[in-house]
């Protein structure tokens, strides 16, 4: 691979991880994932290419790609986190719900009013 296509695949990786990122920002995670394939097949493409050079030995211009690709590679990790979070945080919400939980009013000597096979007669104050 000359350094032209090293410069063709590094920009192909940075296309992949903002379309990732994108995605994640929409809430999209399933389609974020579906690009690992095409992600991980750039990543192989680079990581051959610098497998026989010295890191000192790129030039800048590659250096600073390879730098905005850790920086991409950070931020949609950071996205995936979050949405990871999120969703365990939702699992326990709807683990910890169950059937006896008090759904009603009160009413103004401190009584409890179920709203459970309750028709009518709602009274709203100010």
């Amino acid at each position: 691979m000359s350094h032209v296509d090293l410069s063709a695949q590094t920009a192909r990786l940075k296309d992949i991880l903002l379309s990732e990122r994108n995605l994640l920002l929409t809430g999209r995670a399933r389609d974020a994932a579906a690009l690992m394939p095409d992600k991980m097949d750039a990543m192989q493409d680079i990581e051959a290419f610098l497998a026989d050079r010295e890191p000192n030995s790129l030039a800048a211009a590659h250096r600073t790609d390879m730098e905005e690709i850790v920086r991409l590679s950070r931020e949609n990790s950071a996205h995936f986190e979050a949405i990871r979070n999120g969703l365990r945080h939702a699992i326990e919400r709807l683990e910890s719900m169950h059937g006896s939980a008090y759904v009603g009013s009160y009413a103004q000597n401190g009584a409890k009013i179920p709203f459970t096979e309750v028709t009518g007669q709602f009274r709203r104050k100010a």
